[in-house]
């Protein structure tokens, strides 16, 4: 374990009040996004990481860093 402390940032009150007046959807929609450019940036890090790794490996490295658990039967 590292020796860094944990980071907590706290919203703006107007960027809260900015999403308390989206609808769900909308919201949902800025998550998946999130999540997808979350997605993409790990899979392109370890691309450039592991020269070597197929695209079935890198898949695979990239579900299991962003589910925190094993993946292995996804991909089986």
């Amino acid at each position: 374990m590292s020796g860094r402390r944990p980071v907590v940032e706290v919203i703006d009150k107007a960027m809260v009040e900015l999403l308390q007046k989206q609808a769900p959807e909308e919201r949902l929609l800025i998550a998946a996004e999130m999540w997808e450019t979350a997605r993409v940036m790990v899979r392109e890090t370890l691309a450039q990481e592991h020269p070597e790794w197929n695209e079935s490996a890198l898949n695979r490295e990239v579900a299991k860093r962003l589910c925190h658990r094993e993946v292995r039967h996804l991909y089986e």
